[in-house]
């Protein structure tokens, strides 16, 4: 009997140790430290549209900070921003064609509901801008977030499931840099 549980827990722990690998490939926090739950059942073609406008939007946003932002650890930030977001619409513009199917680049404009957080930054005065930007920061990397998350888990295209998997811990990092960054503002740094 003793030799059977043995047995049991070894099967179990074998089968235990391949969902936490590959847990850790597409990043470590859990919905309720993001904050939201990962987006299921998102097209290959969804997908697409809806991470290429993540990442103009993080890249035209910090471009902005760089410009507007009174603060250092901001400006430090949004060229990380820069610089991690062009790599990975490179990395997805890349995943779009192979040998088994095209799927359409995306789009070139942002969505309306991105251009309209531009518009808030750039009327944003030079005092409020910092926090501004962070919170829209903070925002937009749940929601990226969710839409990789979830892709990563359900969708249906190998390659773009590799992207977004490589995506998560990126968008993780910086999901707790801008929250880290409000916070000490908050706080009086």
């Amino acid at each position: 009997m003793n030799r059977m549980m043995m047995i049991a827990g070894a099967m179990l722990m074998t089968t235990t140790v391949p969902a936490l690998s590959q847990t850790a490939t597409t990043g470590t926090m859990a919905a309720t430290d993001v904050g939201v739950q990962p987006l299921t059942g998102t097209s290959a073609t969804d997908y697409v549209k809806l991470a290429a406008d993540s990442d103009m939007y993080e890249i035209m946003s910090s471009k902005l900070a760089l410009s507007k932002s009174k603060r250092d650890d901001v400006k430090s930030f949004a060229r990380e921003m820069i610089a991690d977001h062009m790599n990975t619409t490179k990395t997805l513009k890349a995943a779009l064609v192979n040998g088994d199917r095209r799927i359409a680049p995306p789009s070139t404009k942002l969505s309306a509901a991105n251009a309209a957080k531009i518009t808030l930054l750039k009327k944003a005065p030079k005092g409020g801008f910092d926090d501004l930007y962070l919170q829209q920061q903070a925002a937009a990397h749940q929601t990226a977030w969710a839409l990789h998350k979830g892709y990563a888990t359900d969708g249906t295209d190998p390659a773009l499931k590799q992207v977004a998997s490589t995506a998560v811990p990126i968008i993780e990092r910086h999901l707790m840099h801008a929250k880290q960054m409000t916070s000490a503002a908050m706080s009086g740094m």
